[in-house]
């Protein structure tokens, strides 16, 4: 059994360990609101950019990447750009890109290279739904061939994911740059951005399902942070409101001693001589007889005992003559 610790608790000690705990609170709460903050003024700059290059007139591919290893800014993101051109519809040239969700189903998305003077971009042309029993697309929807012209919303490489292997014809993310070498094309790709299809013409060819458009919410980040931060000031003012009452409760305390003390001094008497008006002890010397009734005044204490009056000259000859008369 653990010994059980009688030693009185230190006031500093106690005080020590309550600041203690409401610096980490308050450092743990301006933390996470910070954290929110910066969540917030992350999708603020994202819904600008959207805002800004979505619904924007085409741009040329050549303005925003002018090399095929040039890097899209986070600026330019969603830029629409117009290309002309052809795709490839060679075997090994068509790639479904796995695990990507629509809504509440998750399908894939059909890439297909499109050749260009400027080099060749990779262009998602839509979503295709998965199949019930294996892990490919349900169907594989047709590319139109020949000479196209092409709209679509730039987007930077997305990154590798880890060490995975790709099966057949299917890839885990849109780098262009890990598996640009495979491509049967002419000419350089670009690695460094892939676009999102807009639209295609001339073309009598259904596309797979076009994607959705890029949500602008900035979510409830700001206000998570105001809540932690009102949060961080709940502890200093709960540790000075429980401050108060301990000193109010204290007062009061030495306020009812002191008002005792001066009660039992009026009275005249010392708690320290034992209960107030106790019956003494009968054999103890100057206390009355046993049976007899002690006299007490209306407060309650033992009246003073009465005096006998000297007798008078005169009485005494009072007494002697009726005492001869008698006999």
């Amino acid at each position: 059994m653990t010994p059980r610790d009688d030693s009185p608790r230190s006031p500093l000690r106690d005080a020590i360990l309550a600041v203690t705990a409401i610096l980490v609170a308050v450092a743990l709460c301006i933390g996470l609101g910070v954290w929110q903050w910066h969540r917030f003024e992350s999708k603020r700059e994202v819904a600008a950019t959207i805002r800004a290059n979505y619904d924007a007139p085409p741009a040329q591919l050549r303005d925003l990447l002018p090399a095929p290893d040039s890097q899209l800014t986070a600026a330019q993101d969603w830029t629409p750009v117009e290309l002309a051109g052809h795709y490839c519809t060679e075997p090994g040239c068509v790639l479904y890109v796995r695990n990507r969700p629509l809504g509440a189903a998750v399908g894939f998305w059909q890439l297909v290279p499109f050749e260009t003077a400027d080099g060749t971009v990779l262009i998602v042309r839509g979503w295709v739904d998965s199949d019930e029993v294996e892990s490919a697309p349900a169907e594989e929807p047709e590319i139109p061939e020949g000479e196209i012209t092409v709209v679509a919303h730039l987007r930077p490489e997305e990154p590798v994911l880890g060490d995975r292997t790709n099966p057949a014809g299917q890839v885990q993310s849109v780098n262009p740059a890990q598996f640009a070498d495979q491509l049967p094309v002419d000419g350089p790709v670009h690695t460094g951005a892939y676009g999102d299809l807009v639209s295609e013409s001339p073309t009598d060819i259904a596309r797979p399902r076009p994607l959705e458009k890029p949500e602008t919410s900035l979510g409830p980040h700001l206000s998570y942070a105001f809540q932690w931060w009102i949060f961080a000031l709940f502890f200093p003012a709960a540790l000075v409101v429980r401050a108060r009452r301990a000193r109010r409760d204290r007062l009061e305390a030495e306020a009812a001693e002191r008002a005792a003390t001066a009660t039992v001094a009026a009275d005249g008497e010392d708690p320290a001589d034992g209960p107030p008006h106790g019956p003494r002890d009968p054999g103890a010397p100057g206390a009355p007889p046993a049976g007899s009734r002690i006299r007490r005044s209306r407060g309650g204490r033992p009246a003073p005992a009465r005096r006998s009056r000297a007798r008078t000259r005169d009485e005494e000859e009072e007494d002697a003559l009726l005492d001869e008369h008698d006999r």
